[in-house]
């Protein structure tokens, strides 16, 4: 876990996070143009009911990135019997 100072709606926060979710919240900003404050003072101002400010930005990295997945291809959920069969082999 990773602790980090952010300016949340010019208050200054700490947050702890692992390695991972930092990046990904790093590559949300990059997609939206927006610097970590920005993003963090966002999901603060539409948090409703969660008490937990590093909760709440798990979980909008979450349905980000579910979201983004929705957009693309599907995600195959079987292996075709040609692909279990050479993986048998």
């Amino acid at each position: 876990m990773h602790m980090r100072n952010i300016r949340v709606n010019g208050k200054r926060t700490s947050m702890k996070l692992m390695p991972v979710e930092w990046e990904s919240l790093e590559e949300i900003c990059a997609r939206e143009f927006m610097t970590m404050s920005e993003l963090v003072s966002k999901i603060d101002a539409e948090r409703q009911d969660c008490d937990n400010l590093t909760g709440c930005v798990r979980v909008y990295a979450l349905c980000y990135f579910r979201k983004a997945a929705n957009l693309s291809e599907p995600m195959p959920r079987h292996r075709h019997t040609a692909a279990v069969a050479f993986a048998a082999e």
